[in-house]
């Protein structure tokens, strides 16, 4: 009778901690979603570097040198409705040219391919549709090379077109009607604040597929 309780409860036992080591297996197999809050990623591009903007897929940026030299890492989705919605990412085209009302620009520009959007090496908007230049990252010097900083993202200059009285185009007319429409669909931005002198940067949310429509 003894022996029988002592069996049954040995048997208690191991059944017990099976369930527990099938608790703790089934949780590890559990993938965590969550939206990743960035890193320090090391480019290793130096100061000598002055090649063409070098794509790092998995930080989702471009890092490469501006107009006036520096260092600059551009996130990979773009601003504005069709960037967010789509989920169109950043080219780089190394023999881009386009002649705007600003100027000429190329060769070499970044590409939207969902819009046609165009920006420089600085990241400008010089062709729309876009609301904004390109964000972008926090970069500093390191050891082995430019650190780039993606724990926050920065939102891209505002766009400055040049006043014209001549009548608006096709193109100006469907830029209207996208602008439009991010309008209705953005949510509502808080009041911008009065700062004297240079206002600091604004941050921007990060966009992924995974929370897109």
């Amino acid at each position: 009778m003894i022996s029988s309780r002592v069996g049954a409860s040995i048997a208690v036992v191991l059944a017990i901690a099976a369930l527990a080591f099938a608790l703790v297996a089934f949780m590890s197999t559990i993938r965590d979603d969550s939206q990743p809050t960035g890193r320090l990623v090391q480019s290793r591009l130096t100061k000598e570097y002055t090649g063409q903007p070098v794509l790092f897929p998995l930080d989702e940026f471009f890092v490469g040198r501006d107009n006036d030299g520096r260092i600059r890492a551009f996130y990979l989705y773009p601003p504005g409705y069709f960037g967010h919605v789509r989920g169109c990412k950043i080219v780089w085209d190394n023999a881009a040219v386009i002649d705007t009302e600003k100027g000429t620009f190329g060769p070499g520009l970044f590409v939207e391919p969902c819009s046609g959007a165009r920006f420089n090496r600085d990241g400008e908007l010089i062709y729309a549709p876009a609301d904004r230049g390109l964000d972008y990252f926090a970069t500093q010097a390191g050891v082995e090379g430019v650190i780039v900083d993606t724990r926050k993202l920065y939102c891209g200059d505002n766009y400055v077109p040049i006043p014209t009285n001549t009548p608006a185009s096709a193109t100006a007319t469907v830029w209207a009607a996208t602008a439009a429409v991010e309008r209705l669909t953005a949510t509502p931005a808080p009041p911008t604040p009065t700062y004297e002198g240079t206002p600091p940067p604004r941050t921007c949310d990060r966009v992924s597929p995974d929370s897109l429509p």
